[in-house]
């Protein structure tokens, strides 16, 4: 339609009458976007009555099908769930903050391989809702699947309107800042100065889980020196765009990861006590350094035998991002291995 529109305007530029067969595309193009334009406005006024209501979106036999398109293209490019395991397997069916590990560098794994765990509501037989930045929901395509596998914008109010309904969240608390860290042979986990996700369970009364994603960060390999390129694509566009290299050394291919068994571990619940509107810093900070030591005990347990020796060795650095405004910088940084970085 994008030909026929130029083959149109060109047409009358010269003076002459489009023909008919191009006239009749470029109707039929226009129409066609109107159409989606229209449909993609009834999608998000679904999606917003499904998170004022805490509840999916969309039949089960089309959220099934949406997971199985997703897992198909992470089998076709070689990526798959190698091992599944954790003393949170076995926890308790009730809500949860799941909390995951690490971000990586698009999140390939949420996307593609635990959307279906989201529907069918394993591994604690509650079905529940991973998160996303809201503009992705908005993308063609991207938009309509994750709509139906329970992704949901990654807002206060979607949080709130969940867990208030009693609903289980997933998110991932080191956002954009840990994405544009990602690197391939570095374990990360970043937290935000804040620690919105730790009052936001306690205000609720919600267990936090933690768990990690052994091989999100090896799906692709870190291309050093374009960090500013990154920056800049996100002042503009609102997307965080990693330089990397994926399947073949094929550049920002973000659709082809490279072929890796994805290790999945479940940590054991980190209560938080009773619900609390305005829980104290000194309950906020117990309430981290608690959810801190489960993470690395949870990475130091499997990390010899789910990463590559050369990364596990390296230990899982934790980033606790600055209180100062402005700054990119780390408040407090440890890792694994107990020294202070």
């Amino acid at each position: 339609s994008l030909s026929a529109a130029q083959t149109f305007c060109d047409e009358l530029a010269v003076g002459r009458v489009p023909s008919m067969a191009v006239l009749a595309i470029a109707l039929l193009g226009g129409c066609g976007g109107l159409a989606y334009a229209w449909f993609c406005n009834w999608r998000l006024k679904l999606l917003r009555a499904a998170i004022r209501e805490g509840r999916p979106c969309g039949p089960l036999w089309l959220r099934r099908l949406g997971c199985s398109f997703m897992s198909t293209c992470a089998r076709l490019n070689g990526v798959k769930v190698a091992s599944e395991g954790g003393e949170g397997l076995n926890a308790p069916s009730r809500q949860y903050i799941y909390v995951w590990h690490p971000h990586g560098f698009v999140s390939y794994v949420p996307a593609h391989l635990m959307g279906d765990m989201a529907v069918n509501g394993t591994p604690h037989k509650k079905e529940w809702f991973g998160t996303c930045i809201p503009l992705l929901l908005k993308l063609p395509f991207i938009g309509e699947i994750f709509t139906v596998t329970n992704a949901r914008p990654v807002d206060r109010k979607t949080l709130e309107s969940i867990l208030g309904k009693g609903g289980t969240i997933a998110i991932q608390p080191g956002g954009v800042k840990e994405q544009e860290a990602s690197r391939h042979d570095q374990e990360q986990a970043f937290f935000p100065a804040k620690l919105g996700f730790i009052r936001l369970a306690i205000k609720y009364g919600t267990p936090l889980l933690p768990v990690y994603l052994f091989g999100e960060n090896q799906l692709y390999k870190k291309v050093s020196g374009f960090e500013w390129l990154t920056k800049l694509i996100r002042k503009f566009t609102g997307m965080t765009v990693p330089m990397v290299l994926a399947k073949f050394n094929m550049p920002l291919a973000g659709i082809f990861p490279r072929a890796t068994d994805i290790h999945i571990r479940w940590g054991t619940p980190v209560d938080v006590g009773p619900r609390e509107e305005d829980p104290s810093e000194e309950h906020v900070q117990e309430v981290f350094a608690r959810y801190v030591a489960e993470l690395q005990r949870l990475f130091d347990a499997d990390a010899k035998d789910c990463l590559p020796p050369a990364v596990a060795a390296k230990g899982l650095k934790v980033v606790k991002l600055s209180d100062v405004p402005g700054t990119s910088g780390a408040g407090a940084q440890s890792s694994s291995k107990g020294k202070q970085s």
